[in-house]
């Protein structure tokens, strides 16, 4: 039987200790005895950077990298004269060739991004001809509307579009933190059980290794959310949602702190060999994870529905929730169907300047179902 202590009553992060008990084998040749029990304790600290050799500089790495790539693309958003962007600094950047970034320490880092995308749905293909697409518009920037791309302005804000409407930085930024982040935390996370957890190396087994991967790439800072300065990608989404849903990025019952909570504990459970735990947790993980994704959906879609007339924020609304959409499909653990997720994005049809109020209300209104969220926080 499992007991769990709280050591400590903390707003956001308990430490919490755990009781684990093994049943010896009886022998076949002695009379039934009682059996005895073990019990191993073990604490599980308030912050990540308590544990022996945590290393997700790769996972920080490469949201770094992403986070340059999209300052770059950035720089053609301006409601003035269009600075011209090379495909060829792009796809270095995506594969880390030619010292592209200004971070020295991310060109010779020996890690990129293009090489952790997901083989599923041709994204590397994808990104590669996007970056082709939204240089060739900056050549010459002409207006966009439906059937031509180019820019959108909305106030102060502008937005590089193709002949869709869909923004080509979210195409990035999105098909990266699914395809690359997400897909990669998710493999990890459901396989955490097949990395050895006996050969220590360097202060560390290949277990623990791989679940800092896993908690890298979800982009919160050791102390989150306690501390949620310098959240990224995910992170960000998830500190924004929780706020909304429970009024407090350190409300107990909020994706933050369950997310956090369940990242602590399996891996204290990892160095504990307490694979029930380690288990439990990946599993909350996974699953808090994906409602992050679909409560951010919401919140876009609403935004976009209140925008409909303004065709730049329209389109940068909902390029923002297809990303989520197209995110899940990376998760082979994920509660949505492909049924579901292809019914969504149909709401959204192939031309965002046709999207009608009536889809983004069945789309709003499905996705939460699915998830059994409230919209109307969102």
């Amino acid at each position: 039987m499992r007991t769990i202590f709280n050591k400590s009553i903390l707003l956001a992060i308990p430490a919490i200790v755990f009781m684990a008990s093994c049943k010896k084998d009886t022998p076949e040749t002695t009379t039934p005895t009682t059996p005895t029990t073990t019990t191993p304790t073990y604490t599980v600290p308030a912050t990540y950077n308590k544990f022996t050799n945590v290393d997700y500089a790769s996972s920080k790495k490469r949201i770094a990298m992403l986070g340059e790539m999209i300052t770059y693309i950035r720089t053609a958003h301006t409601t003035t004269a269009t600075p011209v962007l090379s495909a060829v600094k792009l796809k270095d950047m995506y594969a880390n060739a030619n010292a592209q970034f200004t971070d020295a320490n991310l060109n010779t880092s020996g890690i990129q991004l293009k090489d952790q995308t997901s083989s599923l749905y041709n994204l590397a293909t994808d990104l590669d001809a996007s970056f082709d697409s939204i240089a060739a518009i900056t050549q010459t920037t002409p207006n966009a509307s439906s059937g031509v791309g180019g820019k959108l302005v909305s106030g102060t804000s502008a937005y590089i579009v193709d002949a869709n409407g869909l923004e080509f930085k979210e195409l990035v930024e999105k098909g990266i933190m699914g395809g690359v982040f997400y897909s990669r935390a998710t493999i990890i996370l459901s396989n955490i059980g097949t990395y050895d957890n006996s050969t220590v190396t360097n202060g560390s087994t290949a277990q623990e290794r791989a679940w800092d991967e896993a908690f890298g790439y979800f982009g919160v800072p050791d102390s989150f959310p306690l501390v949620t300065t310098g959240v990224k990608n995910w992170g960000s989404y998830c500190n924004s949602v929780s706020v909304s849903l429970t009024g407090s990025s350190t409300n107990a019952s909020s994706f933050n702190v369950i997310i956090m909570n369940a990242f602590l504990k399996g891996r204290a459970a990892i160095s504990n060999k307490d694979n029930t735990v380690r288990d439990e947790q990946k599993q909350i993980i996974i699953k808090t994870w994906e409602k992050v994704g679909a409560a951010r959906f919401i919140t876009y879609v609403k935004q976009a529905k209140t925008n409909i007339a303004d065709d730049g924020k329209r389109s940068h609304l909902l390029s923002e929730g297809v990303g989520f959409i197209k995110a899940f499909r990376y998760n082979s653990s994920k509660t949505i169907t492909d049924a579901q997720i292809n019914t969504l994005l149909g709401y959204f049809g192939t031309n965002f300047y046709n999207v009608t109020t009536t889809n983004l209300d069945n789309a709003i209104n499905d996705m939460a179902t699915i998830f059994g969220l409230d919209a109307s926080k969102l």
